[in-house]
């Protein structure tokens, strides 16, 4: 047991509390209505999101998370509402001798519900990992997730943009020294090569666009971008300085390779679509995929799993 096993305890606790002394009846028609109100929520989020993103000119989707938690807490009041006004009349005449005993297990169903979509998000979503470890390990964690798993496909479908607009693209000026925290350090993640040479194709195809020669892929370059890719997840840094004040010309030398020109695009991103499309947004980036002066790419990618993908384009004549 840890603390997570404690705060799930905890909060079953509170729900049982919360159900403490209201009749048996009440207290499942409760249970029903959260949980229909929770799975039409899932199911129709999208038709209170589009009003909201029509009427506020949300992002869609922020819009669809609101929506969602709109949906959710109106049905909730709807059903409410609706199971007070109609067995007003039956408060006494269905209350059971052991009411306070029976009311606890729809209390507890409730909490559980709650409890899950909590362990889903955290299990899903970039979270830190020794989070996610303590969930795994945890008891009660491990239990429900095993059980509760089937919930992640809709919930991505509700929160999965709003998480990777959060994520974001993050990228720095070329040859700018500046340096920012990614604000975590991770050692789990693979090289994605399926990634790299389609970023190569994208890279190409926007070259041959504007009657350029397409770059020819470098094993070399592409070992140079996968080191420093590496370098940044495992010490938490964004930046084309290593923490030793080394650049992409000396990494380059380091490996023996011969230029006498060298560029760098760094990107973190949730995505290679997103990647891309945000270095073409960019003026000095776009420069570099653009630039006459290069024939040889080498783009190294880091997939760190929930913490998204991070981007080294290495470009050379």
């Amino acid at each position: 047991m840890n603390w997570v096993d404690l705060l799930i305890f905890g909060v079953l606790i509170f729900f049982i509390l919360d159900g403490w002394g209201k009749p048996f009846i009440f207290e499942l028609m409760d249970l029903g209505g959260f949980v229909l109100s929770l799975l039409l929520s899932l199911k129709y989020y999208n038709l209170a999101a589009s009003q909201l993103e029509n009427l506020f000119s949300l992002p869609h989707s922020f819009a669809n998370a609101v929506g969602f938690i709109v949906a959710w807490y109106f049905l909730e009041i709807v059903f409410f509402i609706s199971v007070r006004l109609a067995f007003h009349h039956l408060k006494t005449k269905l209350k059971l001798p052991a009411d306070h005993f029976f009311s606890i297990f729809p209390a507890v169903a409730r909490g559980l519900v709650f409890v899950s979509i909590l362990l889903v998000l955290v299990a899903t979503f970039p979270v830190k990992p020794q989070i996610k470890k303590e969930v795994h390990n945890s008891f009660l964690g491990s239990a429900i997730l095993s059980e509760t798993y089937r919930l992640e496909v809709p919930l991505k479908g509700v929160f999965g943009g709003l998480v990777s607009d959060t994520l974001s693209f993050l990228t720095i000026k070329p040859r700018s020294n500046q340096r920012l925290a990614l604000g975590f350090q991770t050692t789990d993640f693979t090289y994605d090569s399926q990634a790299e040479m389609a970023m190569v194709a994208l890279v190409n195809s926007e070259r041959v666009k504007v009657g350029l020669k397409v770059l020819i892929f470098d094993t070399s370059l592409r070992e140079v971008g996968r080191s420093h890719s590496a370098d940044m997840l495992t010490k938490g840094y964004f930046s084309h300085y290593s923490p030793e004040g080394e650049d992409v010309s000396d990494r380059a030398s380091q490996r023996g390779i011969d230029y006498s020109v060298i560029g760098e695009n760094l990107a973190y991103a949730p995505s290679l679509q997103l990647a891309h499309q945000g270095l073409m947004n960019s003026p000095g980036h776009r420069a570099n995929i653009l630039s006459a002066d290069y024939s040889k790419i080498g783009i190294g990618v880091a997939n760190a799993s929930d913490f998204g993908y991070m981007f080294t384009q290495v470009f050379s004549d």
